[in-house]
């Protein structure tokens, strides 16, 4: 029986950034080898489908991918789940973040569009401070569009898979992401999910969540639950943690209020080969 390493992209093995190469030299190898010996790599992230194309590439290895918080499951460049937003259930949504919360800015990701804003920043500070970190994402950088008209059509006509809300930057609006979340969760219970990223909410359908993206391949592919490491470094991933417990790590450098889910921590991904050759003793060295 296969193995698969399920792992988070930002943060954990896109850690530290590799503005051009992706990812580091020694993961590469690392994940080819693993590939090789008749295991599978799946990315579980926030992110949508443009990534999966770049670690294809990078590794030139096949590589599954559950995007935007498992909203769609690709496998073999072909979708095996695919959700998405109902309007009705989102937009109540929408508003109410806007009524009640100062909020900085608001994204989606669809099937067509990979960052699509709904209005522009409100101050210039945070205009150029986007800019700026958008020019150093190097290859990570996605395509950012900003329109009113084009958001609105794409909630009600399109297939949204995620919706992305900034809070604005540092700790204390990390704090203010984290509290916000909490109280989401109970307001929209029946209708979408939350999870707390960093100065960030992100918002997926109902039943949308890393575990549960994740348990829908494990049930797809008829793979054994032992057999799934998973990885990754923030708030959206801590469902994967509770779900794989005794094979899931958490990397170094995450805040305490997520690593304490995981049972294994990680400096950097790459070091989670130890762990794999101790346990299976299936790949060469």
């Amino acid at each position: 029986m296969c193995k698969v390493i399920a792992t988070d992209l930002d943060g954990t093995l896109f850690y530290p950034k590799r503005t051009r190469r992706l990812i580091s030299s020694k993961s590469v190898r690392f994940l080819r080898k693993f590939i090789d010996a008749g295991n599978r790599v799946v990315c579980v992230t926030g992110r949508n489908i443009r990534a999966n194309n770049l670690i294809i590439k990078r590794l030139k290895r096949p590589v599954d991918f559950i995007g935007c918080n498992s909203s769609f499951i690709v496998h073999d460049g072909k979708k095996i789940k695919d959700d998405y937003f109902n309007p009705n259930d989102i937009n109540p949504v929408i508003e109410y973040l806007e009524s009640h919360y100062k909020l900085r800015a608001v994204w989606l990701m669809s099937e067509d569009k990979e960052f699509l804003s709904k209005y522009n920043f409100d101050t210039l500070f945070y205009y150029i401070g986007y800019n700026l970190w958008s020019f150093f994402q190097g290859v990570y950088n996605d395509k950012f569009t900003i329109s009113k008209t084009g958001f609105i059509n794409e909630i009600n006509h399109g297939k949204v898979y995620k919706i992305m809300v900034m809070f604005g930057l540092g700790e204390k609006n990390k704090e203010r992401a984290k509290q916000a979340n909490k109280e989401l969760r109970e307001v929209f219970k029946d209708s979408v999910e939350f999870s707390w990223s960093g100065e960030m909410i992100e918002i997926t359908p109902k039943g949308c969540s890393k575990a549960n993206g994740l348990k829908f391949y494990e049930e797809y592919f008829n793979i054994n639950h032992s057999d799934i490491y998973v990885v990754g470094d923030s708030g959206n991933d801590i469902s994967m943690f509770n779900e794989y417990k005794e094979n899931s790590f958490c990397m170094a450098h995450a805040p305490l209020s997520v690593s304490k889910y995981a049972s294994h921590t990680l400096k950097k991904f790459k070091d989670l080969e130890n762990y794999v050759m101790k346990k299976e003793g299936k790949i060469d060295e």
